[in-house]
């Protein structure tokens, strides 16, 4: 029996607690856990420019892979359905 590290509650397999959690060993509660991203992530302001790296001696930003990915996420679907249906 597992309880949680925050607030000592039993957990409990598909009420407070998820089985996958197991094999990563994450001993909170879904309630602590949600707390948790709450705090964490409320932090993070929604419009706020993401900071790039410049390219050297240049004024441009460096294209990195996420800005790709994120352009072309349609594409990347398509094609991941494409190979999944082969």
């Amino acid at each position: 029996m597992h309880r949680c590290r925050e607030c000592e509650t039993v957990l409990q397999e598909g009420r407070n607690w998820h089985a996958s959690y197991a094999a990563r060993t994450y001993r909170h509660c879904m309630d602590c856990a949600r707390a948790y991203s709450r705090r964490r992530y409320g932090l993070i302001q929604p419009g706020v420019k993401r900071r790039k790296p410049l390219a050297a001696g240049a004024a441009k930003p460096i294209t990195v892979k996420r800005d790709w990915a994120v352009k072309n996420r349609a594409k990347l679907a398509q094609a991941r359905r494409d190979r999944m249906r082969d």
